[in-house]
């Protein structure tokens, strides 16, 4: 998928890529089924609306840590583009300091989330019924890959910030 190092933080980025990918495929053919089975009424699907709900929360998600390693969230770059490159670097590193820092926030209130709801045994009743618990599962390991992806970011950027020249004597 990437060309980047191969570590196991970029396998496990790459495999939920891969699961997002495979979540993305199934949900259009899903989608297709559906279309196909209500205009010809060839059987009834009405658990295909909640399925493709859960499908987008999961590709969201387990997309999410790819995207961010390959740079492809949408980024308004007028403004920094216009810095001097130290500047530039400075205000990069403090963005990706900030989504850490944001991250952290998030597993944590996602960590809390998830154990209310497995504490209090909420159960969600649609088309199937099961434990609230297990749509929160997802947040928490994903936010927490995020928040390292951050920090690798910002410790890359800190670790090749170019060194000034020694200045000289007048």
């Amino acid at each position: 998928m990437s060309g980047k190092a191969g570590g196991p933080l970029d396998r496990l980025v790459d495999a939920l890529a891969l699961a997002a990918g495979a979540l993305l495929c199934a949900l259009v053919v899903l989608i297709c089924m559906d279309v196909v089975a209500r205009t010809f009424t060839l059987f009834a699907t009405p658990w295909t609306l909640d399925i493709t709900e859960y499908m987008l929360y999961a590709i969201t998600f387990l997309g999410s840590p790819w995207v961010l390693r390959e740079d492809g969230h949408i980024a308004i770059e007028i403004f920094v583009e216009r810095l001097a490159p130290r500047a530039r670097r400075a205000v990069r590193r403090g963005s990706d300091a900030l989504g850490a820092l944001i991250c952290a926030v998030l597993l944590y209130y996602a960590c809390r989330m998830w154990w209310r709801s497995y504490r209090s045994k909420n159960l969600i009743y649609e088309t199937f019924v099961f434990p609230e618990w297990y749509l929160y599962c997802i947040a928490p390991p994903v936010f927490l890959l995020l928040l390292l992806l951050f920090l690798r970011r910002t410790a890359r950027a800190a670790s090749q910030a170019p060194r000034e020249p020694p200045s000289e004597g007048i």
